[in-house]
């Protein structure tokens, strides 16, 4: 079995690659990054004792890749259960790493949540520097509730969390301190991930392939890495 860091930047690769192909107008073959990210996602599975819950969610979506609807989709799992898997990992022996990769999660899944909710234009504030990350997901949040989502503040407050240790980072904290940040931001991202399915389901964009599966493999990465914060 490969090591995690070699499973790390293999499937975090592919990943980037994935996004900026569906997004960025990247040229690549095709058939090769979805082999690649099978391979990838197979050898995490296995590394994480996912049991399954990873590779049956992906097959799917590789076997019958489609750029939309669900190319985002396997995007989004695909960058969790990583995301989540490296901050996991990273806990003791790298905290910083581990927070930045909770923090990295949380950007994400809010990203995914505005465009679900077709309001690309608070995506485009925050990149593009006009608002913060808690102005962003503050903001998300009041647009949320306005669709039904009944969790969204707790959401936000999930997805801030990470963030805001990532972005406050003490490097001169001692050692045990700074793997409570980490394991903390991790646990917090962690219940960002079911409620980002939650939110998806109320905003009507939920598939069950491959987010039937994401909870269950977010769980297994925690029980098998004993990290449940």
């Amino acid at each position: 079995m490969p090591s995690f860091a070699a499973i790390e930047r293999s499937l975090s690769s592919g990943i980037s690659d994935l996004h900026d192909y569906l997004w960025a107008g990247k040229k690549l073959p095709e058939k090769a990054l979805l082999a690649r990210l099978g391979r990838a996602a197979s050898d995490l599975d296995r590394y994480v004792g996912a049991r399954g819950a990873i590779t049956s969610a992906v097959r799917p979506l590789l076997r019958s890749f489609q750029k939309v609807p669900t190319g985002p989709d396997l995007f989004t799992f695909l960058d969790a259960v990583m995301c989540m898997s490296a901050a996991v990992e990273s806990c003791r022996t790298r905290p910083k790493h581990a927070a930045a990769r909770a923090a990295s999660l949380a950007g994400s899944l809010s990203i995914g949540l505005a465009s679900a909710a077709d309001r690309f234009d608070l995506v485009e504030a925050f990149e593009g520097g006009t608002t913060d990350f808690g102005e962003f997901t503050s903001q998300l949040a009041d647009v949320l509730e306005e669709k039904g989502v009944l969790r969204a503040g707790e959401f936000r407050r999930a997805v801030n969390q990470p963030f805001d240790v990532n972005a406050l980072w003490d490097a001169k904290a001692p050692t045990d301190a700074q793997r409570i940040a980490a394991v903390a931001a991790t646990g917090s991202v962690a219940l960002a991930c079911v409620l980002y399915v939650d939110a998806i389901r109320s905003l009507g964009r939920y598939r069950p392939v491959p987010f039937a599966k994401l909870a269950p493999a977010v769980e297994r990465i925690l029980d098998c890495r004993g990290a449940h914060p």
